[in-house]
Order: C-alpha cells, then sequence, then structure tokens
C-alpha cells in the first residue's frame, strides 16, 4: 500500500478456507475507515454484513510479537496503516466472518480498514418477535491475554435464524497465522518473548436509571432518544451514537476505554412505526468523576425540554413561561436549557397535544366533526378556497346555542388578530348574561376585518340566532362589520360601543382629555332626553371641537341611551367581547386547534361555575345575586318616599323622588317617568316605592321580582347553563369516517413581516394612535394612570359592560 496513492493488497493464491483476496481502495490513508473497509470485505467475498460478525486482526510488527492484535475502532486502525517495512509493505490481515447457525468462517487476507466499533457492526435485526435477549459478558482466558467481549443480544429473524454476536476470543471461530507470509524481513520468524499485560481500571458498577427491558417498545424513535437523553443527564454519563438511520439506533458509552461495556440498540419493527429495544446493558463501569468533566457533553434540547412538559402539564396549553421553564429542566433533568431551548420546547409540547400549524389546518375537518359528535347541536362551517386553502371557519357550541334562548337578546361582536404564524383575526359573537358574566355564542376566523369575512360570518351566525324584532347588536364602528350587520340582519338594532367613541373624543382636545372622555360618557348614560339635552349642551359649550367630531362621525341615537330604538338593558360597551380578547391573550398565539381547545375548556369551566351558582342560590332569592343586590339598595332608598295613588284600576301612582321631583309610576305597564324602569327592565327606586304602596292597599305580598323582566330571575339564568360543554379528546382517540378524512385544508398564503410582531391592539375608527405623555402620579407602578395597561381602562370604570349609574 502506498501512502496518498491507491491503496492495494498482495493477492496470492488460495481457495476455500485458506484464500487470499485483493481490494483496491481509491482513498488516501487518513480517509479509510473502518467501516468501509468492513464494507468492501464483505462485497468481495459476498457475504452480508449485517449478519456476519467481522473481526479483523494481523501480527505487529515488531520483535518478539507473538500474539495478534485486534483492530476495534478508528485509533487502531491508523495504528497499523503507520506500520510499514522497508519494502514499504504491511502486514497482511486476518478476517474472520462468524455466523451463528453453522459456525463457518471465511479467511482473507486483506490490508486496510475503518473506524467504528466492532460491535457495532450493525446486524440488520429484522422485527418480528424479540426472543430472550440479554446481555452476556464472556471473559475468555488463555496463557498470554484476557480479553473480555459482551455478546450481544440474539433476534430472531423471519427464517428462524438466530444472529448472535460471539466475542473476540474466537468462540465463532478460530485465529489463523500465515507462517509463509513475509510481514518484515526482520521478523518472518517469530521468536517467543514476554508479553507485558496492561490491567484496565474497572470502576464500581452503577445504574443507568433507565429501567429498559428488552422487548420494550416506543411510539417513535425521537421518543426512544429523549429517554436516554434525560437518563444520561441525571445520571451523569455520555454515550456516542454507532449507528442511526431510519430503522435502528445504537448507541455505546463513552466510557468504553475505560472497560464500560454499557450499550443500547433499539430497531423498527416490521410493518410498524414503533420502535423496540434489541440489545440492553443496563450497568455502566466508567467514572462519574471523569464523565463530568468530559468536554463536549450533550446539551439540553428542547425535545426533553417538551419531554418534561409532557410529564409535569400532560395534554395542557397552560404551561410555564420559558424562563421558568429553565428552572424547571435542570430541577427534573439536571441539565442547564437556554431561553431560546426552553421557548421551543414550550412550542413543541404545544404541537405534540394538537400538532403543528400546518397539522392544525389539515385536521380542522375531523376536529370540527369530532366537536360536533360530542358536543350536540354543535354548528361548524369550513370553506376553502379552489386551491384548498383555508379561507373562513365558523363554530358555536349547542349548549351556547340553546342557551341563549334564555338570554337577554343583545350580542356584543368584536375582532381580535391572531398571533400565528398565518396571522388571521377570530370574530366574536358573545352576550351577558344577567348577572354580568361572559357568555360566548360563536366564533370565527378570516383573513382579516374586511367586509367580505363580516358578511360571511354574519350569514353564519344568522343559521344560528335568527333575526327577530329586539334583537341588539354593539360593537366598535369598524365599516365592514356596520354594513354586514345591516345587510343580513334587517329587524335588528346596532349600537356603538361608547368606550371606543369616549377616546375617539377625547382625542380632540389638548387639556382635561380625560374629563372629556368622562363627560361624554355621562351624557351617553342619561336616561331621559330632559337630562341628555342639558348635559349635551354644556359639554358642547366646553368642547366643541369634539362636539364637531361627534356631530360628523355617527348618529346620536346609535350611542346615547335615551335615544337608542332596541332595548340593550345595561349593555353600552364592549367590554365583554374585549374582556375574552384579554382572557384568551395567551392562546392567540397558539395554533388554532389548540386555541380552540382553550376557549372550549373556558367556557366549559364558566358553565360549570355559574350552574353551580345558580343551583346555590336559597329559594327565597328570586333575582340573580347582582340584581337582587341592587334591589335591596333600592328598597332601603325607597322607605322614605311619598306615594299618591293615581289611578287604582291602571295601577298608576304618584311618587315624590328623593331630589324633590314627582315621578309617574304605572306598575301595569311596568313604567316610569325616569325612564330606568323602562330601559333597564327592573323596577326603579320609584316603582319600589310604588309596589310597596300596593301591597298595604291590596292587603297581599307583592314580590318585586314579578315586575322584573324574567331574564334576570334565577330559574331562568340557571335555563342558560343547564348543559354541559365536553372537551374534544385527544387525537388518538378520534374515529373519522373516510369521507372526513378525505377532506383536507392547505394553510393560507401569508406574508413575512418584518420586523418585532405588533403586541398592541389595533386602535378603532377614528381613535388616537399616539401615545400619550405620562403624565406626574402616572408612572408606571403607581396605579393611577388612565390607560388600559395601568388598570384605569375599561373593565376599571365599569364592571363588565355596565355604565348606568346603578351599576347594573
Amino acid at each position: 500500500m502506498k501512502d496518498g496513492a491507491d491503496t492495494k493488497w498482495i493477492s496470492g493464491d488460495g481457495e476455500g478456507k485458506d484464500e487470499i483476496h485483493t481490494i483496491v481502495l481509491k482513498k488516501p490513508v487518513e480517509e479509510v475507515t473502518y467501516s468501509v473497509l468492513v464494507e468492501r470485505i464483505c462485497r468481495k467475498i459476498k457475504v452480508d454484513e449485517y449478519k456476519m460478525i467481522v473481526k479483523i486482526s494481523y501480527f505487529p510488527m515488531v520483535m518478539y510479537s507473538n500474539k495478534p492484535s485486534y483492530i476495534c475502532d478508528d485509533e487502531e486502525v491508523f495504528a497499523y496503516l503507520m506500520q510499514v517495512n522497508q519494502e514499504n509493505c504491511r502486514s497482511v490481515l486476518h478476517v474472520e466472518l462468524s455466523q451463528t447457525d453453522d459456525h463457518t468462517d471465511f479467511y482473507g487476507g486483506l490490508s486496510d480498514r475503518e473506524t467504528t466499533e466492532r460491535e457495532a457492526t450493525d446486524r440488520e435485526v429484522t422485527d418480528r418477535e424479540v426472543t430472550d435477549r440479554e446481555a452476556i459478558d464472556t471473559e475468555a482466558i488463555d496463557t498470554e491475554a484476557t480479553d473480555t467481549e459482551t455478546i450481544d443480544t440474539e433476534a430472531v429473524d423471519e427464517d428462524g435464524t438466530e444472529m448472535g454476536a460471539t466475542d473476540n476470543e474466537g468462540t465463532g471461530g478460530m485465529l489463523t497465522l500465515y507462517e509463509n507470509t513475509e510481514m518484515h524481513e526482520n521478523v518472518t520468524e517469530r521468536e517467543a518473548g514476554p508479553s507485558v499485560e496492561v490491567s484496565q481500571v474497572v470502576y464500581k458498577e452503577r445504574d443507568d436509571g433507565m429501567d429498559l427491558v428488552i422487548g420494550q417498545e416506543f411510539r417513535t424513535k425521537e421518543e426512544a432518544q429523549t429517554h436516554i437523553q434525560k437518563a444520561s443527564h441525571l445520571k451523569c454519563f455520555e454515550y456516542e451514537v454507532i449507528k442511526s438511520d431510519s430503522k435502528r439506533y445504537v448507541i455505546k458509552c463513552r466510557g468504553e476505554k475505560e472497560g464500560c461495556k454499557w450499550r443500547v440498540r433499539v430497531a423498527k419493527l416490521t410493518n410498524s412505526d414503533r420502535w423496540t429495544v434489541r440489545t440492553y446493558i443496563k450497568q455502566h463501569r466508567c467514572s462519574v468523576v471523569t464523565t463530568r468533566t468530559l468536554p463536549n457533553r450533550r446539551r439540553g434540547t428542547q425535545k426533553i425540554v417538551a419531554s418534561v412538559l409532557a410529564q409535569d402539564y400532560p395534554g395542557s396549553f397552560d404551561t410555564p413561561r420559558p424562563k421558568a421553564l429553565m428552572d424547571l429542566v435542570h430541577r427534573r433533568v439536571a441539565v442547564q436549557v437556554s431561553y431560546t431551548t426552553a421557548y421551543r420546547g414550550k412550542r413543541l409540547a404545544a404541537n405534540k397535544v394538537r400538532g403543528t400549524p400546518e397539522e392544525s389546518y389539515s385536521l380542522l375537518y375531523c376536529y370540527m366533526h369530532v366537536l360536533e359528535q360530542v358536543n350536540p347541536d354543535t354548528i361548524t362551517r369550513v370553506v376553502v378556497d379552489e386551491g384548498k386553502k383555508f379561507k373562513y371557519l365558523f363554530w358555536a357550541l349547542g349548549a351556547s346555542i340553546e342557551g341563549f334562548r334564555a338570554m337577554r337578546k343583545v350580542l356584543v361582536v368584536d375582532a381580535t388578530h391572531l398571533k400565528t404564524v398565518y396571522g388571521g383575526v377570530l370574530f366574536i359573537a358573545t352576550a351577558q348574561d344577567p348577572n354580568h358574566h361572559h357568555y360566548p355564542i360563536a366564533f370565527g376566523v378570516a383573513d382579516g376585518e374586511k367586509y367580505e369575512s363580516w358578511l360571511w360570518f354574519m350569514e353564519q351566525l344568522k343559521s344560528v340566532i335568527s333575526d327577530v324584532p329586539g334583537l341588539v347588536f354593539l360593537s366598535d364602528r369598524n365599516k365592514g362589520l356596520i354594513k354586514a350587520v345591516r345587510l343580513v340582519f334587517h329587524q335588528a338594532a346596532h349600537g356603538y360601543c361608547i368606550w371606543h367613541l369616549s377616546q375617539n373624543v377625547k382625542g380632540y382636545v389638548r387639556n382635561n382629555k380625560d374629563t372629556c372622555a368622562f363627560k361624554f360618557m355621562e351624557c351617553a348614560h342619561a336616561y331621559t332626553e330632559a337630562e341628555f339635552l342639558a348635559l349635551y349642551d354644556t359639554f358642547c359649550m366646553r368642547y366643541p371641537s369634539a362636539a364637531e367630531y361627534l356631530k360628523k362621525s355617527c348618529e346620536q341615537k346609535k350611542w346615547a341611551r335615551c335615544y337608542f330604538e332596541g332595548v340593550r338593558y345595561n349593555v353600552d360597551t364592549t367590554n365583554s367581547a374585549e374582556s375574552f380578547n384579554g382572557v384568551i391573550k395567551d392562546a392567540r398565539k397558539l395554533t388554532l386547534l389548540p386555541m380552540f381547545d382553550f376557549i372550549i375548556g373556558k367556557i366549559a369551566e364558566w358553565f360549570n361555575k355559574h350552574r353551580k351558582e345558580a343551583a346555590e342560590q336559597p329559594p327565597a332569592l328570586k333575582l340573580v345575586p347582582i340584581v337582587e343586590e341592587e334591589m335591596s339598595k333600592r328598597c332601603i332608598d325607597a322607605g322614605v318616599l311619598t306615594v299618591d295613588e293615581l289611578n287604582s284600576f291602571h295601577l298608576e301612582y304618584s311618587v315624590h323622588g328623593s331630589d324633590g321631583k314627582r315621578y309617574t309610576v304605572d306598575m301595569a305597564m311596568k313604567t316610569c317617568t325616569c325612564e330606568q324602569f323602562d330601559k333597564d327592565k327592573y323596577p326603579c327606586v320609584h316603582a319600589v316605592a310604588a309596589a310597596t304602596f300596593m301591597t298595604k292597599k291590596a292587603g297581599r305580598e307583592l314580590h318585586l321580582s314579578e315586575y322584573c323582566s324574567q331574564y334576570y330571575l334565577v330559574e331562568q339564568w340557571a335555563l342558560a347553563y343547564h348543559r354541559t360543554i365536553y372537551p374534544v379528546p385527544h387525537m388518538s382517540d378520534w374515529v373519522i369516517p373516510e369521507e372526513v378524512k378525505a377532506k383536507k385544508v392547505l394553510p393560507p398564503e401569508f406574508e413575512v413581516k418584518k420586523g418585532k410582531p405588533q403586541e398592541t391592539r389595533y386602535p378603532s375608527a377614528g381613535e388616537a394612535r399616539g401615545r400619550e405623555k405620562r403624565g406626574r402620579g402616572s408612572g408606571r407602578g403607581t396605579g393611577t394612570g388612565t390607560g388600559r395597561a395601568r388598570g384605569g381602562g375599561m373593565g376599571a370604570y365599569f364592571e363588565c359592560g355596565s355604565g348606568s349609574g346603578s351599576g347594573v
């Protein structure tokens, strides 16, 4: 073999057992590897390298060398190649091929080799049944050397042929020395000489902590790798990958040179995606102290983070933030991970529950089918374009649809932007129960807040909620939304959120912006026209530019309570939808299916909570708690009012108010000249005084609940929550018809935007977009600011959309 030239063996004659072959390797000496050499040997003699055990040995070119030297790794390959005599020749290699069924040995004289371990010759193990796999340490001792080798576990192939491993001392064959072959001109005759034995330091055996069993199965190769990685960090051992492909995964301990025989072999089962443990030597003999200080130790991966989350938070999307995950993984697995790795592991854990973003789209039909199965009467719609790419989605739970029949007919509609790679918006149609709780009804997903998207969503919503007189919509002033509501729901009234208007209004004044917004909302809350005109005239004189903006931008009947054409009770803002957007703030960063899971889980939680609240109400309380509390206050205030009877047949009374005014109450028509009774649909303080007077005159007890709207009764409240909402089960439990499986949805086209993604909400039409300067006392942490981020926003001003002076 010439260095730097073609590597060539000197051939000899012979057949059968003592046959000498010639192999040419057109590679420099530095590039000759053990695997290439073994592959060329087996190809030359026409045997399957995966069904044979290859052992390569030679006699070193040193004086008194009577013992063969085995080649087991890259370092020994290189040492052999560097041994040449004066004629630039190398020793003849002796190759022994062992097979357990007939113990046939093949011999060949060669001179080249490669790197990887002898134990990793990667016999192709078939995946039928695994029979009695065990690791055996066989110790063969002769008069000159001692060598300990671990026997590979046996595997049975489809023909019933057993393939086993033998040790290097020749349990499956013999070592042949060619005496007539000249190795070196000075060492053609070998003389016996003293041999020097070097004993290896063997440390006390220790468990690897994996507790694997021969034949144990894993769902995927990655699952097996993660299991091994976690154990390596916990028990402080390092390993090298010998073979890793689509059919097998073989690893050994990095401390093999110290005498450690730890080894794991995992192979894929035939006609299955599962992987099984073929070979497993559990005990380590390497030093923990040495391993702890090894260079290039394995780092924590996102798969380890996902595995920890799957163990501590199974099937949950509400997992700790990446910063907390770094500490959690360090405590669980004894390895430190970076913030990026923790974030990616958190995302990977969520994807394992409901799939990747692409899988979320492809499984939409299947998910909606299962949603309809577990929640009867649920309505779902999926629309794709000509290229099967996602376009629109709509779904409404059957329990919410039925429960809305017992609710006040006021719908708050809004949209919020999704924070996923494909973007889009989430449409929300929600109501408010009589106790001021969220009551989501329908959801939709589209590419943006465009007129076409809103029109499609409203058409689907009409299939759930009929267009009947008395229905009221409340929203911001999105032009596409306003037009869609007008075209689809002809009989419904449409009002504007006074909170958004107040934020727009204060942008037209230079000083006292918050005072301007407050004064505007006072005008909007006025019950009577006279009260409104008095307040609004004052507002116009004080803020003429803001009044001019209101006059040009929207009609008074869209925001003023006294002029509104429908009955919207206490609901005059979109706070219900805005608050719900805050609830799903983190869920909007997830893909579609995990986000839907979170929404359905949250709605199910609310249904269960309010169902128990309604059931726990004492029989004596007939009104929902928040109305009961308000009526208790009004009963106390009504005790000092004077009542005059006007018409006992028509139940008309005149009440002297605490403000010195007279108010006419018609108990038969449930009206009062203060108009609180008319618009709130439960007795005002004047009506309470009149009812008390009626009780004394009639001689019988009259309960105030008789004069309240039926929507405020506990029985009606309980009826809205009587049905149970069930979550969608895990994908492994889905039973999907073939026609549904055949429907596939591709992700929509999206444009990657430069820069940091927008985190804050999009301002409504006309709303000031500039960031206001922070005044004195409104710094962060003081709690005195007026912006939403400082706790002084819409939710702080009124509770769940309540803007009335009564607080209900």
